[in-house]
């Protein structure tokens, strides 16, 4: 019972936050509560694993970015159509509009943005996918926002060659 209180309690007090994070990110407000809700049944699940080295806030929010991008891999591997090209690159960086017409290689950047390794996947997809400031995306890995834009711009300098190397192909 008491487990079950504390559940309740740390639902009413940061379920809020966690939405408006997800919102954030999805753009979707069904989605987000969806996530929420998954968010915090894995939480739950793995509340023995939370050894209080970071706020609880954090912790949660970490659950529901991972969340997160589980439904996107779902999503790239179950649709056929491509991703908007502002999805894919900003505007102000659309040096691959043309390429983004064709729906396979909308896919090939999907997957080749998958394969980067950590923290360029995670920073390019926050940048893109959730439109975040380089400010929050900073903050949200303890570093400067100047981190995250080097982090960002290499990130999108490996897609490139990436892309660029499949077309040799």
């Amino acid at each position: 019972m008491a487990q079950h209180e504390d559940i309740e309690t740390m639902y009413q007090s940061h379920a809020q936050t966690v939405y408006r994070f997800l919102l954030k990110l999805t753009k979707d407000a069904d989605l987000s509560e969806e996530l929420t809700q998954d968010t915090f049944l894995r939480a739950m699940e793995s509340a023995d694993r939370f050894d209080g080295t970071c706020k609880l806030t954090t912790w949660l929010c970490q659950i529901a970015k991972n969340l997160f991008y589980d439904h996107l891999k779902y999503e790239s591997r179950h649709s056929t159509s491509p991703l908007p090209e502002e999805d894919i690159i900003p505007s102000s960086e659309r040096s691959l509009e043309d390429c983004l017409c064709d729906a396979e290689l909308a896919r090939k950047l999907r997957t080749m943005v998958h394969t980067l390794s950590e923290p360029f996947k995670e920073v390019f997809l926050l940048r893109v996918y959730a439109e975040l400031p380089f400010q929050e995306i900073g903050l949200m890995f303890d570093k400067s926002d100047v981190w995250a834009r080097v982090t960002y711009l290499r990130a999108k300098e490996k897609v490139l060659k990436m892309l660029e190397a499949s077309d040799a192909v």
